[in-house]
Formats: structure tokens, sequence, C-alpha cells
């Protein structure tokens, strides 16, 4: 499929919201540059998505602008942009995991070979960021919850399952290099916000649905405020079986949050997640039968004690984390014709330590000390004993610091800002990150510029391939990949409802780790990869009505190779929320993905190219007072891929047609 017809399409649905944005009689937006309350909560010590909102959790307690794809699109107080995708974005997409919950998201590119589940952090279930994140072992965009960093230890990558999507309240996505506030492995970041209830009582909610290929969905949660407690509870549990043989996939989660005022300004926290899932590799179309299923497992727990505290202009934290799980994935060996399970035992756990201060008119000053140790152990388990055998951890200690500066000049306002962050690791060596950005804003429009240098250490996986090449402690030799990225961007309204996102980027990797095959042997990996990616994003929002809010948005990149892998040379994503006097509302989401390459840099393997794909998605919820029942929520049938498009991720692994569930929404 071509992209031309799509990029004609693209430019006549933003002419046409640019002429409705213009029509009188529309109500206000707000400006860009009037900072809402997320922006605002930014600046303190909470990452964005952790303060997304003053609503209330439960949404029939307020009214709420109900927004497609996206909940909002910002700049932080360093001139990066951040992308938001709220609760609300996630229950319209009927989203499944984290992956479902990004894939309209500009500049995001998704894989996975099931309906429900991600098997593993591969192909079969992952998230890429304008070509970032396919690296494996290891990766370049991480994934956090509350500021804190969720990777498989031994690995180093995320694991989507690992991120239980019912807890999450908000996600922020952060689509360039953030090596001062949040360290190593961020090329990209993913940082999702855990559920709170945010007013005073208590109230809760059951989700469920039953659809295509027994697809079975159901979550629940419950929460509570006083003036100085504040509880919140989340269960989910999701079932398919697939939409071939041995596509099958199950996934559970459960996560609990007690929070405690304990005196003026000073707060308590703590967050459990239990996550576990069971995923099948259905195997690519016309491969010989395996004798078995390979399937991967994972049973994974997350615990997060926070002490903040706000006291004027100044606030802060203090994070304990610990983040454990097994990661067991059944394989068959064809060279040996047995099979084997890998299993990976991981345990992270660290120190994150903020504080936030403005020292002086206009100055905002961010300090921070992070101390992160991840591994585990690792071990092939074949019938004749185990192999690649590892017990290790890397640790990483990165004090930071970043200012911000604000002057005005009559209507105009410059924000000039710079950081640091040094970073120490247990074997390999110092590295360093730095930022600086600049941002104007005139008259609701505001102008950006940053800069970054980002870095990516090479992860236990090393150590574990190289002991079983035989090269002993040759890894400890290689370094760390790095990037430096450039963005020049520009927010704007256009007329009275019309919000303009426009950014122009460039992505310079070098130093990045290769795999090298023999000869000579043993094989290894070294710093020889290098790649740049330009790239141009738009996205507009509108609201033309109380009843009707739209979106468009689309990216255009040149790489270079041309061949980075989940790096499509365009995608495009729309979306339209539509209201009813009588409180019908539907909700409809149309995604382009260009042609892209399929590769898995870790390896010598030529790239696979699969085609594009057009996707159209719709939601249709009726509230229950108008089939005359006394609840507050809704009945609603969610259909995906509803041109039945016949598209895949991965070669020889066809995605589902059309698929529809019907469910209901009981809030209480």
């Amino acid at each position: 499929m071509s992209g031309r017809p799509i990029a004609r399409a693209m430019v006549a649905a933003l002419g046409a919201l640019v002429l409705a944005a213009a029509a009188p009689g529309w109500p206000q937006e707000q400006a860009p540059d009037e900072a809402p309350s997320a922006e605002r909560a930014a600046t303190k010590d909470e990452p964005a998505a952790t303060a997304t909102a003053d609503r209330a959790v439960f949404r029939g307690t307020l009214t709420v602008e109900d927004r497609p794809i996206v909940d909002d699109t910002r700049l932080d107080p360093f001139a990066s942009l951040v992308t938001t995708v709220a609760e609300q974005q996630i229950d319209d997409l009927h989203a499944q995991d984290l992956s479902s919950a990004l894939r309209r998201v500009p500049g995001v590119v998704i894989s996975r070979y099931n309906p429900v589940g991600a098997f593993g952090g591969g192909d079969g279930g992952a998230f890429f960021i304008r070509g970032h994140g396919s690296g494996r072992p290891g990766g370049e965009v991480t994934m956090l919850t509350d500021g804190v960093p969720r990777v498989v230890g031994i690995w180093s990558h995320p694991l989507v399952d690992v991120g239980a999507i019912d807890g999450v309240q908000a996600i922020d996505i952060y689509r360039s290099a953030q090596p001062v506030l949040l360290g190593n492995m961020v090329f990209a970041a993913v940082d999702m916000a855990s559920k709170r209830r945010t007013e005073t009582g208590s109230g809760g909610r059951f989700v469920g649905s039953f659809g295509t290929f027994d697809t079975l969905v159901g979550t629940l949660e419950y929460g509570s405020l006083t003036e100085t407690f504040d509880s919140y509870l989340t269960a989910g549990y999701r079932r398919s079986d697939g939409h071939r043989d041995n596509a099958g996939g199950e996934v559970g989660s459960l996560t609990g949050r007690l929070g405690f005022r304990l005196a003026e300004g000073w707060q308590a926290s703590i967050l459990y997640e239990h996550a576990a899932s069971s995923v099948d590799d259905p195997g690519a179309v016309g491969a010989p039968a395996l004798p078995i299923v390979p399937t991967y497992d994972i049973a994974n727990d997350f615990v997060l004690a926070t002490l903040s505290h706000a006291h004027g202009s100044w606030s802060g934290s203090l994070k304990l984390y610990r983040d454990a799980g097994t990661f067991d994935w059944l394989q068959w060996s064809g060279a040996e014709a047995h099979p084997f399970r890998s299993v990976t035992a991981s345990a992270n756990y660290g120190i994150r330590w903020r504080e936030t201060a403005a020292p002086w008119a206009g100055a905002e000053l961010v300090l921070g000390l992070d101390d992160d140790v991840y591994g585990g152990e690792f071990a092939e388990s074949h019938p004749a004993g185990d192999r690649l055998a590892t017990d290790l951890s890397f640790r990483n200690t990165a004090p930071y610091l970043m200012l911000s500066q604000t002057f005005t000049a009559g209507a105009a306002t410059v924000t000039p800002s710079a950081g640091l962050r040094y970073n120490a690791s247990r074997f390999f060596g110092d590295d360093w990150g730095g930022q600086a950005g600049l941002a104007v804003g005139v008259g609701g429009h505001r102008v950006y510029a940053n800069w970054a240098r980002g870095f990516n250490l090479p992860g236990v996986w090393a150590a574990v391939q190289y002991g079983g090449w035989g090269r002993g402690e040759q890894w400890q030799e290689l370094e760390a990949e790095t990037i430096d990225h450039l963005e020049l961007g520009w927010l704007a309204p256009l007329g009275r409802t019309l919000r303009l996102t426009a950014s122009l980027y460039r992505d310079v990797v070098d130093n990045a780790l290769r795999f090298v095959p023999p000869p000579p042997p043993p094989p290894l990996f070294a710093n020889i990869g290098s790649y740049s990616v330009d790239g141009f994003e738009l996205s507009l929002q509108a609201e033309p009505s109380e009843r009707v809010s739209l979106f468009i948005g689309g990216t255009l990149s040149d790489a270079e190779p041309a061949t980075v892998p989940n790096l499509p040379r365009t995608t495009a994503v729309g979306g339209l929320t539509w209201t009813a006097a009588g409180g019908w509302r539907l909700n409809l989401d149309l995604q382009w993905v260009d042609e892209r390459f399929i590769l898995n840099p870790r390896y010598a393997a030529g790239e696979v190219a699969v085609d594009g794909y057009l996707l159209a998605n719709a939601r249709l919820g009726v509230p229950w007072r108008l089939l005359g029942l006394d609840l507050d929520g809704s009945v609603f049938v969610v259909g995906e891929n509803l041109g039945d498009e016949d598209y895949q991720h991965r070669p020889g692994y066809p995605m589902p047609g059309r698929m529809v569930q019907v469910g209901v929404d009981v809030e209480f």
C-alpha cells in the first residue's frame, strides 16, 4: 500500500480542521502557555503523569473534556515535549496493555504476536519510539512507574506485561532523550502514573467485556480518600484463545496503593504491584510445527515506598523500590532436538532522591541522586544440565542537576535551561549526560529548542553471553552507546479551538553495540554501530463544539541507513470523539503505518521489510440510564481492525482481522 493517498488525506484533514477552528462562536480554548495543572505539578518532584490530573478518578463526578488519542501535549519546564495519554484515552482504545495504549501516539510503533499478552520483550510485545528500542538484548527506551525504571535486570529492556495497565492513571511519553532527569537507557521514555483517588470519598468501578476469539476482559477498582489517608486497589484479568493456533495469552494483575498525610506538607505512600502472564508463540505461518508450543511466563512483584514534602517553593521526595520477578521462556532446540528453558530471576532495587526549589525569582532548580542496582540470576535449563549460569548485578550511582530561568519582557517570556548528570558504573567507569533547552512564549505561542546527549550502558546480558562464548570478563571492555538529540518545535493556538504542535528533530546514535559473528571464533559484541534519524512530527487537536473533539497527527522520518528497524518513513493517526445529547459516546480512530524493516540489531541477520497497513477502530458507549437502569456507567461495543486489514508486525506472523467485543462499565 502506498503512503501517498494517506498523505493527501492527512493534508485535506488538516486543512478542514484549520478552517473549522477559525469559525466564530465556539468557546475559547486555553492557550498553550497557560500551564495546566499537570504541567505545574511537573515542576515538583512527581513526573507530569503522576500528577496528571486534578480530575476525579471516576469520571461521573466531574465534567471532563473527552479528547481522542491523547489527552495533552505540552512542554515541561526544561523545553522537552511531553505527550500524555490519560485514563480516558486508555478506555476509549480498550487497551489491553501498555503497547495497545500507545499505538496511536505519533512517533510510536508497536509489535506483537497475539491479541492478549506480550511474548517476551522483542517482536512479540514491544513499543518503539522514533526508531529507538529495537536493540535486543538490551534496549534504548525505558519504561517507568511513578518515575522508577521497570526493566528486566539481566536483559536491560522493558517487558510490557510487567507494567499492569489496570493500575495506570496516565502515561507520559518522552519522544526525545532525557539523560539528566531520567538517566541511563533513555533515548526515549514512557512513564506510567499509578492510580489514586483525588476527591474526598470512596467509589469503584467494574469493566468487563467478551468477544472474538473468546477474548475475556475483567477489571475491578476501588478507591477512597480522607483528609489523612487514601487507598486504591485494582485487579485485572485477560485471556484470549487467539486468532490462530497457539496464539493464546493470559494476563493478570493486582495493584494496591496506600497514602498517608503525616503532617503539614509531608506525605508518605506505598505502592505494590503484582503482574503475571503466560503467552504462547504461534510461530511463523508455514514453518515446520514444533514438538512444543514456545511459551513465555512472567511473575513479577514491584514495591515502591515514597516520602514526599512540599513547603512553599521547595518540594521533593525520597523513593525506595524493589522490582523482582521470574521470567520463564520455554523453547525448542532444533540442533539438539529437545526443549529447554531460559529462566531469568530478575532483582532490581534502588533509591531515588529529588529536590525542586525556586532559589530566586523565575528560577527552578532540580537536584537529585539515583542509586540503582539491577541484575539477578540466569540459566538455560537443558536435560543434561544448566548452561550460561550467571548471578550478577550492575550498579549505577548518579547525581544530577537541572536549572531553568524565566525572563519576562512585556508579553514575551524566555526560559533557558541546562542540566548535567554524572553516572558512575560498577563495571563500566564514568559517563555523563547533558541537556539544554530554550522556550520562548509570545501571545499563546511557544517556540522551543532543545539538545541532549544521552547514554545507554551495556547490561548484564553481555556478561551472560560472554560467559557462554568463553570470553570471560572481556565484556567489561564494552562502552556505552550514545545519542545526540536536537529538536526545534512550535506549540500554537490556531483560531479559537485548535492547537497545533510541530517539531523537527535529529537523532544521531554512535558507538551502538552490535553482534560480531565468527570468523574468527568465538563471537562478540562491539561498539561499531551507528545510525541517524531526521524527523518531522505534526499534530492538531480541536474541540469545534462541546460535544466533538478531533485529533490528527503524523510523523515523517528519514533514516541513515534507511533500514533502521521499526522506523516507518511515514505514520499517521486520526481520532474523533462525539458525545450525543443523550449521553451516547462514539470514538473513532485511524492509524496508518508505512512499510518498515524488521531486524534484531544485536545479531547478524539481514533486514526484512513488512508492508504498511491502515487500521480503523471504533467504540460506542450507551449510558445505562438511556436503557432504563439507574446505574452510572455504560454498556459498550468495541470494534478493532474494522476494515479487516491483512497486516503483520513480523514476517510470518499475521495479526487478527476484524474483532468485536461487547462490554459493561459500572461505577459505584
